[in-house]
């Protein structure tokens, strides 16, 4: 595994992410918005675990996440912080059995949530390579 490339991929594709969050909370469609917020959080535990050296499988839970990263993680408490996302991975994307859909989230939560992961992207962009990575 060529760690380096991996973990900018994910920088990248966390970038990704928020671009797309950001038009879709602009245009209103905030359940799409919210699978984006908790893409990038996945996105960037990724590539912590990766910078720390740890494998993780295929789940996107971001609790079981953080709790992989090594105790004493500077962002082992903020990953967790965002476990509350993990079940958007699917909430908004399929109907109950019912058919009914999820409401809508709390809009002034959802954009707490973008800002706060905005934070996540730059923060661990700094932690990973440096003050002039942001």
């Amino acid at each position: 595994m060529n760690a380096p490339r991996r973990i900018s991929a994910f920088f990248i594709l966390a970038d990704r992410g928020l671009r797309s969050a950001r038009v879709l909370f602009r245009e209103e469609q905030f359940e799409d918005s919210t699978l984006f917020v908790q893409q990038v959080a996945e996105r960037i535990a990724r590539a912590l675990l990766t910078h720390a050296g740890v494998a993780f499988g295929t789940s996107h839970n971001l609790g079981q996440m953080s709790a992989a990263l090594p105790t004493g993680h500077p962002f082992k408490e903020r990953i967790l912080s965002f476990d509350d996302l993990s079940a958007v991975v699917t909430a908004y994307r399929y109907p109950t059995d019912s058919g009914r859909l999820k409401d809508a989230p709390d809009i002034a939560a959802l954009h707490t949530r973008l800002e706060e992961v905005e934070q996540l992207v730059s923060d661990a962009k700094i932690y990973v390579y440096g003050p002039n990575a942001a």
